[in-house]
């Protein structure tokens, strides 16, 4: 199982537009792929329709290259509040209140304008949705990985993951518009392999390079890549998947 962690360095950076973005890119959806691999997807894509089972999943064969396996995707919300916003004895809090709840039921996930949603139309095979308290974020996590098998490689939308567990690739996700950075996106300094600057058309050059000055003074001193995930046929969108599937598949 392959793991890549979209995180972000703040609310409305657009971390599930660049998740949705790879889904699509790296389960085929789309026409942006590595010419080193397009054999491989054309194969992947034959096997996904000749083994659909009655549920949408194909049969796991541990031969099959990474490449031809299923992209799924977990979204990790974090409750910083706990049962109780007021910590006060109100009882007024649900009785039966779960410190993390895996959400897997499709009514919930497919409710239209969910990210859950998005994620799914973008490609995933399978969407699970981790709610968890911060203090059993690692148990909630352990959780949500097991409701995925062998056959799945993850996109994961969410900074927590890489607080208790490692990834193949980790992704920080930026945006030009947004200066602000949170406590948790600085706690993955030396855990991001890549940073994703999330590119508008009305964006200026000038824009992109500030934002890339700003992030180099935070400490992150990794590689930049300026992706419209609204434009599938872009130059540097092309040249980002190819680096993630060199990454992913070498």
């Amino acid at each position: 199982m392959k793991k890549i962690v979209v995180a972000g360095t703040s609310s409305g950076v657009g971390k599930t537009a660049v998740a949705s973005f790879l889904l699509s890119s790296l389960s085929g959806h789309t026409q942006l792929h590595n010419k080193k691999y397009e054999g491989i997807v054309r194969h992947r894509r034959v096997l996904q329709h000749a083994g659909r089972t009655s549920y949408g999943a194909i049969e796991y064969s541990p031969d099959l290259h990474p490449f031809e396996s299923l992209w799924s995707a977990l979204k990790i919300t974090i409750r910083h509040e706990g049962s109780c916003p007021r910590h006060t004895d109100c009882d007024a809090c649900d009785p039966g209140y779960e410190p993390f709840k895996v959400v897997t039921s499709k009514s919930v996930l497919r409710e239209k304008g969910k990210d859950t949603d998005q994620l799914s139309r973008a490609g995933a095979s399978k969407v699970v949705w981790l709610q968890s308290d911060s203090n059993v974020e690692a148990d909630g996590i352990a959780a949500a990985l097991d409701c995925f098998g062998k056959e799945h490689n993850l996109v994961i939308e969410g900074n927590s993951f890489l607080r208790v567990e490692n990834a193949d690739v980790a992704i920080l996700v930026v945006s030009p518009l947004i200066d602000k950075i949170k406590r948790s996106a600085k706690l993955l300094l030396n855990k991001i392999d890549f940073i994703v600057i999330n590119r508008h058309k009305s964006h200026t050059t000038k824009e992109i390079d500030a934002c890339k000055e700003k992030m180099v003074t935070f400490g992150f001193n990794v590689p930049f890549y300026a992706v419209n995930p609204c434009q599938s046929a872009n130059y540097s969108n092309q040249v980002f998947i190819e680096k993630m599937q060199d990454m992913l598949f070498k």
